[in-house]
C-alpha cells in the first residue's frame, strides 16, 4: 500500500488506536513520576532518624522541607518553556538526571544549610520532570484516552511515596538514613541513561518546530507500521509564534482568561490537599482519637486518591471535563462540611475522609489533564508546567495555614469547615475556564473575515 503524500500529525494521534508504542510512552512516563514521589516524601522519611542522628531540635529540618518545595515551584516554572524551545524529550531526560544527582550528593550533606540547597536543586530536577512527563503523554495519546493517560501517569506519584514508606522501613534500620538518598539518586540517574535510548521526542512538538523529518517518519511508523515513507509531508494545523515567548502566549488573548483560572483552581486544590496531608493525622488526634486511628485515617486520603485518579480521567474523556471537575469539586466539598459537622466513630471518619480524598487528590490530576488538553503544541509544556509551578505555592500556602489556625486553636469542625472556601474558589475556577473554553474554541472555528 502507498504511503500518503501528506500527513496531519494531528488527526493520526488522534485517531490511533491504543497500542504497544502507546503502552511504552504510558510505562516511562509512570516511572518517571514513581521516581518523583520516591525524592519528593523522601525527606519525610528520613526526619525521624536525621533528629536522631545529628542531635537537632525537629523545628531545625524546617528550611529544609521548605527549600525542596520552593525547588519544586522553581522547576516547573523554568522547565515548561525549556520544553517548549528544546523539546520535552532533552528537558526530561536532563531533569530525571539532574534530581537523581542532587539527590546522591544530598546523602553526604554534612549540615542543615547544604542540605538545604541540595534539596531546593532536587526540587528543581523533581519540578521540571512532572509536568514535562504528563505533556508528553497527552501529546502522544489518542484522543479517547487523553485524560486517562496524563491521570493514570499520576497515580505514579502515590506509588512511589507509598513504595518509599515500606523501602524506608527497612533500609533506615539497616543502612541509615543515608541510604534512601543514595536510591533516591542512583536509580534516577540509572533511569535517566535508559530514556535516552527509549523516550522520543513529541511528534507535535516536531511537527510544530518543523523537527527532523527522519525521526517525524520513525516515530509515526513505529506508532502504525508503513504508514509513512520518505516522501510523506508532515502537516499540523497548528502554527509556532514566531517572535513570541510561550510564556507571553499563554497570558496573552485569547489564552489569559483560562491561563488564570487554571492558575487560581489548581492554587486552591493544592492548598487544601497539603493542608490535609500535613495536618490531618494531627487533627483526627487532636479530636480525640489515638496516633493508629490517626494514621489510618490519614492514608484513606492518600488510598481515595489513588482510585480517584484513575476514575476522573475516564470520565474526563467520556463527558464534558469541566462538568466532572465541577461534579468532583462539588463532592469535595459536600465530604468536608460532613467531616466538620458532627463527631464520628473513626470506621465512619475512614469512610468520609476516603470520599473526600478521591475527590480532591482526583481534581489535581484533572487540572492537568485539562490544561494539557486546553493549549496549543507550541505552549502545552509552558502553560501546563507554570499552572503546576503556582499551584506549588499554593501548596506551601495550605501546609502554613495549617500552622496557624492550628495555633488559634481552631477546633476540628471549623478547620474543615474553613477548607470550603479554597475548594469553593476551585469551583468557580473550574466553571470560568470551562466557560473561555468554549468561546475560544467558537472564536477559532470562525471563519475569518
Amino acid at each position: 500500500m502507498k504511503a500518503p503524500s501528506q500527513i496531519n500529525v494531528q488527526e493520526f494521534l488522534d485517531s490511533r488506536p491504543f497500542g504497544s508504542f502507546h503502552w511504552k510512552i504510558l510505562l516511562l512516563c509512570l516511572t518517571i513520576l514513581i521516581l518523583d514521589g520516591f525524592d519528593i516524601v523522601a525527606m519525610g522519611f528520613i526526619a525521624p532518624a536525621l533528629v536522631a542522628d545529628w542531635k537537632i531540635p525537629r523545628e531545625a529540618l524546617g528550611p529544609v522541607l521548605s527549600m525542596g518545595l520552593f525547588g519544586l515551584a522553581i522547576g516547573a516554572l523554568t522547565g515548561g518553556p525549556l520544553a517548549d524551545r528544546f523539546g520535552r524529550r532533552k528537558v526530561i531526560i536532563g531533569a530525571v538526571f539532574f534530581f537523581g544527582l542532587m539527590s546522591l550528593a544530598s546523602a553526604w550533606s554534612p549540615n542543615i544549610a547544604v542540605l538545604s540547597v541540595l534539596r531546593f536543586l532536587t526540587g528543581l530536577g523533581l519540578g521540571a520532570s512532572q509536568p514535562n512527563a504528563a505533556t508528553l503523554v497527552s501529546e502522544y495519546a489518542p484522543k479517547k484516552y487523553r485524560s486517562l493517560m496524563v491521570t493514570v501517569v499520576y497515580c505514579g506519584f502515590t506509588l512511589g511515596a507509598a513504595g518509599g514508606g515500606f523501602l524506608a522501613n527497612y533500609l533506615i534500620t539497616t543502612h541509615g538514613w543515608a541510604s534512601i538518598l543514595v536510591v533516591g539518586g542512583v536509580v534516577p540517574i540509572a533511569f535517566a541513561l535508559l530514556l535516552c535510548f527509549l523516550l522520543p521526542e513529541s511528534v507535535k512538538f516536531l511537527a510544530v518546530k518543523h523537527g527532523g523529518h527522519g525521526e517525524l517518519l520513525h516515530i509515526v511508523n513505529a506508532i502504525a507500521p508503513e504508514t509513512a515513507d520518505p516522501a510523506t509531508e508532515f502537516v499540523t494545523p497548528e502554527r509556532e509564534h514566531a517572535g513570541k515567548s510561550a510564556i507571553k502566549l499563554i497570558v496573552s488573548k485569547p489564552h489569559a482568561a483560562v491561563t488564570l483560572a487554571l492558575w487560581a483552581g489548581l492554587f486552591m486544590n493544592l492548598l487544601t490537599v497539603y493542608f490535609l496531608n500535613s495536618w490531618l493525622p494531627i487533627m483526627v488526634k487532636d479530636d480525640g482519637f489515638t496516633l493508629a486511628d490517626a494514621a489510618l485515617v490519614g492514608a484513606m486520603l492518600q488510598v481515595g486518591g489513588t482510585l480517584g485518579n484513575i476514575v476522573i480521567g475516564w470520565e474526563m474523556d467520556r463527558f464534558n471535563p469541566h462538568k466532572v471537575m465541577i461534579g468532583t469539586l462539588l463532592g469535595a466539598a459536600l465530604f468536608t462540611v460532613a467531616i466538620g459537622s458532627q463527631h464520628h466513630s473513626v470506621d465512619m471518619l475512614m469512610g468520609l475522609v476516603f470520599l473526600l480524598g478521591f475527590c480532591i487528590n482526583s481534581a489535581n490530576t484533572g487540572w492537568t489533564a485539562m490544561a494539557a488538553g486546553y493549549y496549543p503544541t507550541e505552549m502545552r509544556a509552558t502553560g501546563t508546567s507554570w499552572m503546576t509551578g503556582i499551584g506549588r505555592f499554593g501548596a506551601i500556602s495550605g501546609a502554613s495555614l495549617g500552622a496557624v489556625l492550628l495555633a488559634l486553636r481552631w477546633d476540628f469542625g471549623q478547620l474543615f469547615m474553613a477548607l470550603t472556601f479554597p475548594i469553593g474558589i476551585a469551583i468557580a475556577a473550574a466553571y470560568i475556564k470551562g466557560r473561555h473554553n468554549a468561546t475560544n474554541r467558537i472564536a477559532r472555528k470562525a471563519p475569518a473575515m
